[in-house]
Formats: C-alpha cells, sequence, structure tokens
C-alpha cells in the first residue's frame, strides 16, 4: 500500500501551551478552567466545590503575584515570538508550513485555535508542545482538548504525531548557553551549585506512568554532559498547590537544604520552562531569591527561560521535520 504524499500547505503546526493571564481581570476565569479540569487536578469529589474554595483562597495572592510581574502574564506575547521565529526557521529551511497556537486556558483557546486552521483548509494538524518533557498533566492535556474541538468543530481534520526534542542539540545547547551567561569572568561555573527546577506535577501521574520527571532527568543528563559537570547539583519541582501530594524535593525545601549545608552561591535552572512567566519571574526569582537570603545563601542567580534562543527554536523545527518524515513522505 502506497503512502499518501502531505504537503507543507496543508499542515498546520499547532503550538501548544496552557496559557496565562494578560490582565487582572483574566486571572479568575484562568484560574477556574485550571482548577475545574480534571485532567490535571482532581480533587476527589465535588470538583467544582473544591475548585471555587481553592480560587477564593489563592485569588488576591495570585494577583499579588501577577503585580510584581507587570499586572498579568506575558505568555501570549512570548509564545506568539516563539511561533514567529519558528515560521522563519521553517520558512529559511524551504518548507511551508504555518504555525497557530493553542492554549488550554486562555486566548487562543482550542476553538479559536481550530476555527483559524479550518479557515485555512488545513487538512493536518501537527500538535507541538512547549512543553519540551512529555506528561499527562501538559502535552496530553493540550492535545486532549485540540482534539476534542476539532471533533467537534472539523472532524475531518486529521492529527499527526509529534516527536520528543528533549534531547535535540538544540535544546540543550540553548540551556547550556544560558547558564553560562549568568557568569562574568573570572568567576567560574563551578564555584557555583545547580539547582535543577522542574515545574512538579502531582504525584497520581506518577503512579500511573508519566514518564515526565525521567524525561526531565535526561535533560539534565545531557546538559550536565555539556557542562562537564558531575557533581554539586540536584533537582527539584516547583509550583505545587492544592491538598494533593506533589513531586518531591521541593525548590523551596532543596534551597533550605543546600543553605544549611554550607551551600552560598546557587544558580537555579528552570529546566522544564521555555517562557519567563510567573514561575520564573516571580516564584523563581523574587520568592525563592527572598527565601534563599533569609537562609543565608549570599549569591543568588536565575538562568533566564531560553524563549527564542536560536538552538531552542531549530529544535522546534528539527521536531517538525523529523516528525512529518516519520508520518509520510512530502511533496517534493
Amino acid at each position: 500500500m502506497s503512502l499518501k504524499i502531505i504537503r507543507d500547505e496543508d499542515v498546520a503546526v499547532a503550538l501548544l501551551n496552557m496559557g496565562g493571564p494578560a490582565t487582572q481581570e483574566e486571572i479568575e476565569p484562568f484560574l477556574r478552567r485550571l482548577f475545574n479540569d480534571r485532567l490535571i487536578i482532581r480533587f476527589p469529589f465535588a470538583q467544582f466545590l473544591f475548585a471555587e474554595v481553592l480560587i477564593r483562597a489563592r485569588l488576591e495572592k495570585v494577583k499579588e503575584r501577577y503585580q510584581f510581574i507587570g499586572g498579568g502574564s506575558p505568555i501570549l506575547a512570548s509564545c506568539l515570538a516563539q511561533a514567529n521565529a519558528l515560521n522563519a526557521e521553517l520558512k529559511k529551511r524551504g518548507r511551508a508550513l504555518e504555525v497557530f497556537l493553542s492554549f488550554n486556558y486562555s486566548d487562543p483557546l482550542p476553538a479559536t485555535t481550530m476555527a483559524a486552521i479550518k479557515n485555512k483548509r488545513k487538512k493536518y494538524i501537527l500538535p507541538l508542545s512547549l512543553y519540551p518533557h512529555y506528561s499527562l498533566s501538559t502535552t496530553a492535556s493540550n492535545i486532549f482538548y485540540l482534539k476534542k474541538e476539532a471533533q467537534r468543530t472539523y472532524p475531518e481534520a486529521i492529527f499527526l504525531e509529534s516527536y520528543s526534542y528533549h534531547l535535540d542539540d538544540g535544546y540543550i545547547q540553548a540551556f547550556v548557553d544560558r547558564i553560562h551567561a549568568v557568569t562574568n569572568p573570572p568567576e567560574k561555573l563551578d564555584d557555583f551549585y545547580l539547582l535543577f527546577s522542574a515545574h512538579g506535577t502531582p504525584f497520581y501521574f506518577l503512579k500511573e506512568g508519566d514518564p515526565y520527571s525521567y524525561l526531565v532527568s535526561q535533560s539534565i543528563g545531557r546538559i550536565l554532559g555539556s557542562l562537564q559537570r558531575q557533581h554539586h547539583w540536584s533537582m527539584s519541582y516547583q509550583s505545587a498547590v492544592g491538598p494533593m501530594a506533589w513531586l518531591k524535593p521541593s525548590t523551596g525545601s532543596m534551597i533550605k537544604a543546600l543553605a544549611a549545608g554550607g551551600v552560598k552561591k546557587i544558580i537555579v535552572v528552570p529546566i522544564s520552562f521555555v517562557n519567563d512567566h510567573i514561575e520564573t519571574l516571580c516564584e523563581i526569582d523574587i520568592e525563592y531569591r527572598q527565601l534563599a537570603k533569609e537562609c543565608g545563601i549570599n549569591d543568588f542567580r536565575t538562568v533566564k527561560a531560553i524563549e527564542c534562543h536560536p538552538g531552542f527554536i531549530s529544535a522546534l523545527a528539527d521536531c517538525v521535520e523529523n516528525s512529518l518524515a516519520f508520518c509520510h513522505p512530502r511533496m517534493p
């Protein structure tokens, strides 16, 4: 049986992310969508009731945290810049592919994305996650809701499967460059403890076979290899919410433990984040910085997210090309 040729012009690359509230007014609906999503946050019963309690308990604090970084999340602008950079990189490679954004909890929501894809009459959809490490709580959720919307409004669309890029040379090099950028000669990177901080997930995902933590550790291993670093590093998790158990150790507990062990210089690497937003700009750079100071750590530095680093954009383009080559041959 012959394989059907796929033309680049017929493919929509859907760049996936959870999104974030761009303004103070968008924070509450963003949280409501998030905490009522049973694919992510599973309360033992009465999901809506637990979600409302959690929203009411956290709303003012969350609004205050966003005020620290300008009032809202910069993630939409960041992802748009990445989409434009990926479009340009694919065009440079001679690929006539178009990139769309799809967020779970803020605009553009899956309905908006599918309407745009349908309007462009794209026959195929290649989901490409901005979460480099596959998880049931992120990539799987993004794909689920995009497919659900497609079934409702554009059932003839065909979804393709994308490769992973968490070990791509460009992705790894982007982090290596960002880490080196936080030190200045005659400083030596070896003088700093490296703490790789990943976004946490509820522990029940790990029990269900979620590969997330393993994939994160693989990326860290490759980065450490490039840095020729064997010691003086560790991995932790941040951003836990709700009453359920989350992956450990937490980044906060690691900072306390390192300080108690006499560590004075730390570089925090946001290993699972490709955008600077609330988890990096506020949680790491403000809250964990204050914690480190209180614990006696006198040199606390943070690594910027890889954003539109050329290596990362190249990794995304590699992922698109490899995924399409695996699915079907392309038209010359």
